[in-house]
């Protein structure tokens, strides 16, 4: 069984979306669990008003409200909640790319042996989907796939409950832990995920990198200079002038450069 949980704050505007991707899958041998860290609009009610139509898919459906210390504590109270054999995070704003993404990850196929199951994510941004470029090879260098896409085992999150202290970043953290312990990574194949590119990981790029040089410094990995941070971080924040000022023709054009010198392919 599969626990897909899914993590909110004052998503008033965003959860039916999620929501209505999750009820809409063909693979039913799944609970869905919404962790709710205290919302003042009413993301609760909408949550609630669906609990008839999960029921009558014969799928457990639990509405947990209540302050946390951010997405990540309530991302390790989600999985507390959790009674699945493998564990999906799908946010609010997040989507599920098409009804039978469990059914082709799960029907049929064998994952004995396998810790971590990744697969594809559709990026929209400027109106467009591209695919995140995963790399699992270079999982010492940068985020290797999106946890969009990620199905984990349970005993394993609760194992390594996600980091506080990294607040952007508790995901890369995790997912370098089961690599240091030479855990086994599966492809799925599958295009799990449809997101937008507008996370707290995209935008805040100074923050992010400064978090992810932390990170891997924890786990080993040798990192640049000082002189080469020095230059990495110049460049990081002319990024992050662009996105907070050029227009957005302009940012469009710089995007369409990048995906295209990155190999990113359109979905």
């Amino acid at each position: 069984m599969i626990s897909v949980i899914t993590i909110c704050y004052n998503e008033r505007g965003s959860i039916r979306a999620t929501m209505d991707s999750v009820l809409s899958q063909t693979y039913q041998d799944f609970e869905y669990i919404i962790k709710d860290g205290g919302s003042t609009d009413d993301t609760v009610e909408i949550a609630k008003s669906y609990e008839d139509a999960f029921h009558k898919k014969g799928i457990r459906f639990k509405v947990i409200s209540g302050k946390d210390k951010g997405i990540y504590d309530g991302m390790n109270a989600g999985v507390r909640e959790a009674s699945g054999d493998w564990i999906n995070f799908m946010n609010a704003g997040d989507e599920f790319f098409s009804k039978d993404v469990l059914e082709k990850i799960f029907a049929g196929r064998n994952w004995d042996g396998t810790d971590l199951i990744f697969g594809d994510t559709a990026e929209e941004e400027f109106g467009e989907l591209h695919y995140f470029r995963k790399c699992p090879e270079l999982i010492e260098a940068r985020m290797p796939f999106s946890h969009q896409s990620v199905f984990v085992r349970r005993e394993e999150m609760l194992k390594h409950p996600f980091d506080l202290k990294y607040p952007i970043g508790a995901d890369y953290n995790f997912l370098l832990t089961l690599n240091d312990e030479k855990k086994v990574f599966s492809d799925s194949d599958v295009l799990v995920a449809r997101i937008s590119k507008t996370g707290t990981s995209s935008v805040r790029l100074r923050d992010t990198f400064l978090e992810s040089i932390q990170i891997r410094r924890e786990h080993g990995i040798p990192q640049p200079t000082d002189e080469e941070l020095r230059k990495k971080m110049w460049w990081i924040d002319l990024k992050q002038f662009g996105m907070d000022h050029f227009p957005k023709w302009l940012k469009y054009a710089i995007r369409s450069v990048q995906r295209t010198l990155r190999g990113q392919k359109k979905v």
